[in-house]
């Protein structure tokens, strides 16, 4: 059964992902049919190092992802996978994960070159491929030499929990942080803080050093609304792969979104405008980069 977390990553996945594909320029190219060799390599690979169990479901699963979307950007190539709703993928043949989350990671080499492709899942399969640089002139050759694998999170740890929305009263007034925003700024559907256990999980999935003060906000609040602006909490953030990196939208309006570098090293916010016009950087402080990217 699909919990309120899916939902809710389906929905935000709906805004803040399409919004996302005229960041860079994306060119989606649709195709129904067979994989390029490059692609059934790294399935291949994938398959090999997952192992007895959960690496025998990966051809199955790929078996039935017969169409989907090439993106390529100058630095990075997305591959998108679809299955059809009238012949889809059995549930033995799923992960019991059902979240969205990156499995795995594997390192390769062509004539030198070293690259990196990302495994995402969705709805217990194999649903994604970002590879970094982009391999566009070599999607058709097999000479390929891999390197390091890593298993990012493991598919047969199911969430036991769902989350559930609730909201503090429209008159209610705050303290800390999401006092101090209070002040500045109207604030409305404020959500109530996620468990600590679902808070805790919710920040190793992530995958990114969070701002500090991001961290102890989301002590307050599973997000919130400043007139036209979201404000996501832990448990509705989404992870959109752009041309250097994986970003997480922790905030978004008409205009743009508040966008966090995935990385461990530092905590990298910036802007990224929806017509391409504008990549700002806006430092490490979350309530100082909310308050530029609500003037913006």
């Amino acid at each position: 059964m699909l919990t309120i977390l899916i939902i809710l990553g389906l929905l935000v996945l709906a805004i803040a992902g399409l919004a996302f594909y005229s960041i860079n320029s994306r060119r989606p190219k649709h195709f129904t049919g067979k994989l390029k060799p490059l692609e059934k390599n790294l399935f291949q690979e994938l398959e090999k190092q997952l192992g007895d169990g959960l690496g025998e479901l990966i051809p199955i699963q790929s078996s039935k992802l017969n169409s989907g979307c090439r993106l390529y950007f100058p630095k990075s190539y997305t591959l998108e996978l679809y299955g059809s709703p009238k012949d889809p993928i059995q549930s033995d043949a799923l992960f019991p994960r059902l979240d969205e989350f990156k499995l795995a990671t594997i390192a390769f080499t062509h004539q030198g070159i070293k690259f990196k492709a990302e495994f995402e899942t969705y709805a217990g399969r194999v649903w994604g491929i970002t590879v970094r640089p982009s391999p566009k002139k070599i999607l058709n050759k097999t000479n390929i030499v891999f390197g390091k694998f890593k298993l990012n999170n493991d598919p047969t740890l199911k969430m036991d929990f769902e989350i559930i929305a609730e909201y503090y009263p429209e008159n209610e007034e705050f303290a800390g942080i999401l006092g101090e925003l209070q002040k500045k700024w109207a604030l409305s559907k404020v959500r109530k803080p996620l468990p600590k256990n679902q808070a805790d999980y919710f920040i190793n999935l992530c995958d990114a050093k969070l701002p500090v003060d991001f961290v102890e906000l989301c002590k307050q609040t599973n997000g919130f609304n400043i007139e036209e602006v979201d404000v996501f909490g832990l448990g509705t953030l989404q992870s959109v792969p752009l041309d250097d990196d994986n970003y997480l939208i922790l905030a978004q309006k008409a205009e743009g979104s508040l966008t966090l570098k995935q990385t461990k090293r530092a905590a990298k916010l910036t802007f990224h405008s929806y017509d391409e016009s504008e990549i700002e950087k806006l430092g490490d402080s979350f309530s100082s980069a909310l308050e530029k990217f609500i003037a913006i």
